[in-house]
């Protein structure tokens, strides 16, 4: 039997089951630990073994996507997203399809039915979740297949970059807004995220025992890429993290969470009439001040901790006004 408590905020799962040992996992919302603990009580899935090929045909895919789930999606950094997307299956005509029945067409339909409601990118992500699963079933749980179906199938082209950048008057407005916020006030957050070009998550997960003052340098050990990185601090950064009042070494800088950041922002662009602006633009918009500065492109990428130099073009979009400013003063000078 599984029990799910909940504790320090977070919700626990503890799954006891005659004849197997205890297991447990701590889960940030009260849903995926639902989904792990109906996944992991399987009886089938207990055993670490590999799918006796013979018996492929008693499988579902939505059988593989739930082991998936338990093996390899559950144990990720950030998983969040594809918790939301096996959700999404579970609720799918595909989820139970036998695993020797499932064909392209299958696929397609399910491409189809959700480009009507979802955006292509989201599409995209739940095919190659479909892919992925697949391919460690092949490769590593004896489940022989002819063709690997999601990764065989065409995905809809995806054209999502962005190129908001934040104007003056925006600014100012947000800043005005900011000011009558009182204890909820948030500019400082901000700042920092464009000074640092760091991801939300990122962001909210430093600690005061990663920054180094001496160096000017703040360590981020859990990433979206999995590859941890050191990035350089601009002097304004540092002047935002000094004014914070520390509690301990192993705090975080930011003492807000996830979701109470998130209603914040909205709350604060609806105070500032503003529309169409993603926390996330705040990455784009420091990324470009970057390139702003005079940084090069493998300078911007120790900050971005993009690792593909094709995928930092596209959080780059330079305003061409200060192009123009900073030729005039290279012609004026010469």
């Amino acid at each position: 039997m599984a029990t799910i408590r909940k504790r320090n905020g977070k919700f626990q799962v503890q799954i006891r089951i005659k004849g197997f040992q205890s297991t447990a996992r701590t889960f940030k919302t009260k849903s995926e630990a639902i989904i792990w603990s109906k996944a992991a009580e399987t009886d089938k899935y207990r055993n670490t073994e590999a799918i006796n090929p013979s018996s492929c045909d008693e499988y579902t895919v939505g059988d593989l996507l739930e082991r998936y789930f338990i093996e390899i999606l559950s144990k990720r950094n950030w998983y969040k997203r594809e918790c939301s997307i096996l959700r999404r299956f579970q609720r799918s005509e595909i989820y139970k399809i036998k695993i020797s029945d499932l064909c392209e067409g299958d696929i397609a339909r399910y491409r189809d039915h959700r480009l009507r409601t979802v955006k292509p990118a989201t599409v995209v992500r739940e095919l190659s979740i479909g892919s992925h699963c697949l391919t460690i079933a092949q490769s590593e749980w004896g489940v022989r297949l002819a063709t690997n179906s999601f990764k065989s199938v065409r995905k809809p082209k995806v054209r999502n970059s962005r190129e908001r950048r934040i104007s003056q008057e925006e600014w100012d407005r947000i800043i005005e807004a900011d000011s009558q916020r009182g204890s909820r006030a948030m500019i400082h957050i901000i700042e920092l995220a464009i000074e640092t070009a760091m991801r939300k998550s990122e962001l909210l997960n430093a600690k005061w025992i990663d920054i180094n003052f001496s160096q000017s340098t703040l360590h981020i050990p859990k990433t979206k890429n999995e590859y941890p990185r050191t990035i350089p601090l601009t002097p304004k950064a540092i002047g935002i993290i000094r004014s914070i009042e520390r509690k301990d070494s192993n705090s975080t800088i930011i003492s807000v969470n996830y979701y109470t950041l998130n209603s914040w922002w909205v709350a604060l662009l609806k105070s500032a009439g503003i529309r169409n602006l993603r926390w996330h633009d705040l990455r784009h918009e420091g990324i470009s001040r970057h390139f702003e500065h005079g940084l090069s492109v493998p300078e911007v990428a120790m900050i971005s901790g993009h690792r593909d130099y094709q995928m930092l073009r596209r959080y780059t979009h330079i305003k061409p006004e200060n192009v123009a400013a900073k030729l005039a003063l290279i012609f004026n000078k010469s």
